[in-house]
């Protein structure tokens, strides 16, 4: 289920970002997301929520949209460690800076912080700074 609407994203939230011909996808995958980072189902939609969800649609979108959703981001890995295919590394993206993720997905910041200060994220859904 989406969360908001396009109205809702240029006309409360303010973002110019996402295009209109691309905001459908964007906005459900960002949906997609929050759903996954709660540790219940969301009931209510609250302004937080909605905002989690903008904030995250504009990460995913910036990351390259479908192809951040494919494990394709912008986010780039540091790795430490390679062994054939096999490889062990920490995520970063181009400007070195720590970038959280799930499941190779990227997570907006704002979006987790949100979800916490609405208490819809146990303790056990994330751990230090990352996701």
């Amino acid at each position: 289920m989406k969360y908001i609407s396009y109205d809702y994203y240029v006309s409360v939230f303010e973002g110019s970002m996402i295009p209109l011909e691309e905001f459908s996808y964007v906005a459900l995958a960002a949906s997609n997301v929050v759903d996954m980072l709660v540790s219940s189902p969301i009931t209510a939609v609250t302004e937080k929520i909605r905002l989690a969800v903008a904030y995250e649609a504009e990460t995913l979108f910036a990351q390259g949209g479908a192809d951040a959703l494919a494990g394709l981001a912008a986010v780039t890995s540091g790795i430490d460690e390679k062994l054939g295919d096999y490889s062990i590394g920490t995520p970063y993206v181009s400007n070195q800076k720590r970038c959280l993720s799930i499941g190779g997905v990227p997570v907006s910041g704002i979006t987790v912080a949100l979800l916490k200060s609405e208490g819809l994220m146990s303790r056990c859904v994330y751990k230090e700074d990352s996701v």
